[in-house]
């Protein structure tokens, strides 16, 4: 992968689970990893022949990322401006993750 490619910005966003003195349970996504990004473009056809024209992708999109440990599936992305949730990730050989999210309705 070039460098010269990642010209985007994704912020990367963990679920946090924090208990009150009552016991009360509280979910909340704090942010831990601001990195640099590559938009990627979706195949023109899928496996069974159905283009992919005839499915909804306006909620999907593929991003690359160097290699981060720290990148697990339950994370949310901001990307754009527009809150995702990972779907896949697919480590490459070449030291990058491709990185499947999909859009959350908030």
């Amino acid at each position: 992968m070039r460098a010269g490619l990642l010209r985007d910005v994704a912020v990367f966003s963990k679920l946090v689970i924090t208990t009150s003195v009552s016991g009360a349970k509280k979910r909340s996504y704090e942010d831990y990893l601001t990195t640099r990004c590559c938009k990627k473009k979706l195949s023109s056809a899928l496996g069974n022949g159905v283009n992919i024209h005839e499915e909804f992708i306006a909620n999907s999109l593929v991003i690359q990322v160097r290699y981060n440990p720290l990148i697990i599936s339950t994370d949310r992305v901001l990307y754009n401006g527009t809150l995702f949730s990972v779907t896949l990730l697919d480590r490459q050989v070449d030291n990058t993750y491709l990185v499947t999210l999909t859009k959350v309705n908030v």
